[in-house]
């Protein structure tokens, strides 16, 4: 693995792989050997005013409950889909516009391994949607540059709050989504 705080990329436009450093602002296009490493940061205590009417472990805002997994806890696409299932809810999904950017600024404070955070958006039959049951894919926030087609899975980048097309198969933390 790489130390903390590095991330490896494709870039299409070298036909390589860049490696990002989203602590420092560094790009280098060979491995780092260097920077902060060890398991990360430890678990951040959820208050009972950010727990509300949630399970332990979970946090209240905009009449839902989220579940962020833990540093280490990543996950491939279908992988994350079943482990929130197993938590009792299923991968995020925006409601509101304004839900993103909550994420972002609670991962600012808990602290996840990957840049990206999965999203229950997949691209069928070349449309994107959040699955059955949820709101219409209108309006998306997307990355600079996003969607490139580098992958049919929608994760969110966590130091911005925008989405970003991966492949299905990249492991990254997840954020899961129930009612309380």
């Amino acid at each position: 693995g790489l130390p903390y705080g590095w991330e490896k990329k494709f870039d299409g436009k070298m036909n390589g792989f860049i490696y990002i450093n989203h602590v420092t602002g560094e790009t280098r296009t060979s491995p780092p050997t260097h920077g902060s490493s060890g398991t990360g940061p430890a678990p951040v205590q959820i208050s009972a005013r950010e727990q509300g009417s949630c399970k332990p472990g979970w946090r209240y805002a905009f009449n839902f409950c989220y579940y962020i997994s833990a540093f280490a806890d990543i996950q491939s696409h279908s992988g994350a889909q079943a482990a929130c299932k197993t938590q009792g809810g299923e991968l995020f999904w925006p409601q509101f516009v304004l839900e993103s950017f909550f994420l972002k600024k609670t991962l600012n404070k808990v602290k996840i391994s990957t840049h990206f955070f999965w999203t229950n958006g997949e691209k069928h039959s070349g449309k994107w949607d959040w699955g059955t049951g949820h709101p219409a894919f209108s309006n998306p926030k997307w990355s600079a540059g996003q969607p490139d087609g580098s992958g049919t899975c929608l994760a969110v980048y966590a130091h911005t709050g925008f989405l970003d097309d991966q492949p299905c198969e990249t492991q990254y933390n997840y954020v899961c989504k129930t009612k309380p």
